[in-house]
């Protein structure tokens, strides 16, 4: 079992003990993360997943910021609120060749909207694309764990009238995306 821990850019790879207990664990984990974009306070229930599933759990780190004792905050400088995103949810996917897979996003009229207003990342086993402002709101669609690795600086998205259309490139092209989300299969190697 590993458990990923995202904290900013760095990627901590917790490997848990034999014998580890579930209050060790949590003492690596700390006492704020973030899964699936919703923030997790009380880390004892994602913990407890962890060990009763005996699966790896991929977490993001919340920072908080630091606050300085007897500190004076400009009176110019406006407070910035947090960006609520919301998560997109419905897509398709499929193998588009041998060596990629495609994921359609359908948004009415998403091919008008500024590309300065989308973010996307590509990694290894993950992928995010981010859209601000599109009909008033934020809006998310990724993968946390992808079911067969990336080949992230070749994967893309692009835009074509309702559709974000997304490139996935395969590392291997004997990798089979029968799902979109790594799930566990009989038989079939869990490390990849």
């Amino acid at each position: 079992m590993k458990l990923y821990i995202h904290s900013g850019n760095v990627v901590e790879i917790y490997d848990s003990i034999q014998g580890e207990t579930i209050d060790q664990l949590q003492k690596a984990l700390g006492s704020e993360v973030l899964l699936n974009n919703r923030t997790i306070l009380n880390t004892s229930m994602l913990v407890n997943s962890f060990f009763n599933d005996n699966d790896d759990v991929i977490v993001q780190k919340v920072k908080p910021i630091p606050v300085q004792q007897n500190a004076q905050v400009p009176a110019q400088v406006p407070a910035q609120k947090p960006i609520h995103y919301n998560n997109i949810t419905k897509f398709a996917f499929y193998d588009a060749d041998e060596m990629n897979v495609r994921v359609v996003v359908e948004l009415k009229d998403i091919a008008k909207h500024p590309l300065e207003k989308f973010q996307a990342r590509f990694f290894e086993k993950s992928f995010e694309i981010k859209i601000h402002d599109y009909q008033n709101k934020n809006w998310t669609f990724g993968v946390a764990r992808t079911q067969c690795k990336l080949d992230a600086a070749n994967s893309k998205f692009t835009l074509k009238g309702d559709k974000i259309l997304i490139t996935l490139r395969k590392v291997k092209k004997e990798d089979n995306w029968f799902s979109i989300h790594k799930q566990k299969t009989i038989g079939g190697d869990d490390s990849d």
